[in-house]
């Protein structure tokens, strides 16, 4: 175990480098978890220039879960920065005297599921305040039609009810993006390795070990131990930062948590391979960017696989980046019965491990 404590006091000793292993996956987690909840939200900047109208409109979008901004002109309603944003200006007798001419002006920079969303949700708040123009007898009676329907509740209860984990799509998302770190960072901390190789060191660290698969063994066992600390504090700050359940029972948390291990195992044997093939510092930096963002692209740590070419799915279907981005898909869907899809990842990603360590084997003594 002598190679494995040389190397992981050296790689605790480099500040930067042990900074950023730990920072990248706090940072990168807090980013798309807030990004997330932000898109999930139906936000709306209102300018409604009769306050008894207002009233009657927020308070009906705020029942159904929508996150009003007020503002105090039509043009800063217009140029808000959320995305959606609505401007009316008839008072309660313009109302009542036509009630058929009522119309909303309304604008979304973005057309997406959250402003179809609010579309339909506005198409209620003023479908129904037409119906009470139609049948007041006066425009006070309107008013008082608008408070009683403010106070009331629906005549009909709807419950959503998500199937599986409500938190699927977040999940998948963070921990995606922590593969793609722990990829890249990890291969180009390989590169560490490459100074030793110029001025000999590996060949004399080489001695002390019983041979090439036991030196391997314990350097890349130091990126596993890394890999495995990184996704510990990721888990540690979505449970306690963001409180989010990850639906996960102790097995299949113990069971991810290697596959991300494997992944840092696959990604330090690449970046160890590739190293073996230069002498040159830039040329070792370009291979590693060369080799980490097609595995990290095509893997679906960036986006969803199935959003690219039909080839490129295909290609993409024996990277390890691939299958720990379908491991999480499969972990965090919150369906059962997907059992088998799980250890077939688990076993492709293990099995890719043992066929890295042995080219690393193969490897000639004087390249390491």
């Amino acid at each position: 175990m002598r190679v494995f404590e040389l190397y992981i006091k050296r790689i605790v000793k480099r500040r930067m480098t042990f900074i950023f292993m730990l920072l990248l996956p706090i940072m990168f987690t807090f980013m798309v978890v807030a990004q997330y909840k932000e898109a999930t939200k139906v936000n709306l900047t209102l300018f409604v220039e009769d306050q008894a109208v207002n009233t009657y409109v927020s308070s009906l979008l705020e029942k159904q879960g929508v996150t009003l901004t007020q503002v105090k002109t039509a043009d800063e309603s217009i140029h808000h920065s959320t995305n959606m944003g609505i401007v009316f200006t008839k008072n309660v007798k313009d109302i009542y005297s036509n009630p058929d001419q009522i119309q909303v002006e309304m604008y979304a920079k973005e057309t997406n599921y959250n402003s179809k969303s609010l579309e339909i949700k506005l198409n209620s708040v003023f479908s129904t305040l037409k119906t009470l123009a139609k049948n007041a007898k006066s425009a006070d009676a309107l008013a008082a039609s608008m408070k009683q329907a403010e106070s009331s509740a629906a005549p009909i209860k709807v419950e959503s009810s998500i199937l599986g984990n409500p938190n699927a799509t977040v999940l998948t998302s963070t921990f995606n993006m922590i593969a793609f770190i722990m990829l890249f960072l990890t291969m180009t901390n390989t590169l560490l390795f490459l100074g030793d190789k110029i001025h000999t060191t590996t060949q004399r660290v080489l001695l002390s070990t019983s041979g090439k698969l036991s030196y391997y063994v314990q350097t890349v066992g130091v990126f596993a131990i890394i890999g495995i600390v990184q996704f510990l504090v990721m888990i540690l700050l979505m449970k306690t930062a963001f409180s989010i359940d990850l639906w996960l029972s102790v097995g299949d948390l113990v069971l991810l948590i290697l596959a991300y291990g494997l992944l840092n195992v696959i990604s330090a044997g690449i970046g160890l391979l590739i190293v073996s093939r230069t002498t040159r510092l830039s040329t070792g930096r370009l291979l590693i960017t060369v080799v980490s963002l097609p595995l990290a692209m095509l893997g679906g740590t960036l986006w969803p696989s199935s959003i690219m070419p039909e080839g490129m799915q295909s290609f993409a279907k024996i990277l390890p980046t691939n299958w720990v981005t379908e491991l999480n898909i499969e972990m965090f869907s919150g369906f059962s019965g997907n059992n088998g899809s799980i250890m077939m990842h688990f076993v492709s990603l293990l099995l890719f491990a043992a066929a890295i360590f042995f080219l690393l084997t193969r490897v000639k003594t004087e390249d390491i």
